[in-house]
């Protein structure tokens, strides 16, 4: 046979006691005196956030943090948009365009220049070789290497001055060759100073 026990209900008692809703349960947990209770000063805070009693109260307020340096601030990157891409690249080319029309009045003024000195060179080489063969024929007179020769000058209209006097013709010759060499140099010098120093 079975053992049957007896189930028997507690209607509203506790170890024998009688109970009420609240004994109920604060009976059946047992009493921690170690737990805290909240302070009725923490309860009676005013709208400044101070105690009742003028004490600041437990209330704590943050504050955003001080940056010393610019250093410390993260900015965030922002990506350009298409617009500014698109005008970067407009003024690159811009520059870029700058840089080869003066690249390139730099290079016709260097032809420039190269074309005359090449001008120069030949008309002193020419009028020295010019004098060389006079010399050649002179020589057994030892007089002016010039006699004999003719300048004339010649304009656009047609109109012409000649002379056979050998000393003018000397003389005009050798001022030619003077002026001729000096601007020579002064042409060198220019093309020097027109290339930039690498």
């Amino acid at each position: 046979m079975k053992n049957q026990g007896k189930i028997t209900g507690t209607k509203g008692q506790v170890n024998n006691t009688a109970v009420t809703a609240k004994d109920a349960i604060r009976s059946a947990i047992p009493s921690n005196e170690s737990a805290l209770t909240p302070s009725k000063a923490f309860e009676e805070v005013n709208a400044d956030g101070l105690a009742f009693n003028g004490q600041p109260s437990d209330v704590i307020e943050t504050e955003a943090p001080i940056i010393e340096s610019e250093k410390e601030i993260e900015t965030p990157i922002v990506e350009p948009t298409k617009m500014e891409i698109k005008m970067g690249i407009a003024e690159r080319i811009a520059e870029q365009k700058t840089i080869l029309d003066r690249h390139i009045k730099l290079g016709d003024e260097l032809a420039r220049k190269i074309k005359h000195r090449e001008n120069l060179k030949t008309i002193i080489s020419t009028l020295e070789e010019f004098e060389l063969s006079l010399k050649d024929d002179v020589d057994e007179t030892g007089g002016n290497y010039y006699q004999g020769c003719l300048l004339t000058i010649k304009d656009d209209n047609g109109k012409t001055f000649t002379t056979k006097n050998p000393a003018i013709i000397k003389g005009v010759a050798e001022q030619v060759n003077s002026l001729c060499t000096e601007k020579l140099e002064e042409v060198e010098t220019g093309i020097v100073n027109l290339i930039p120093a690498s």
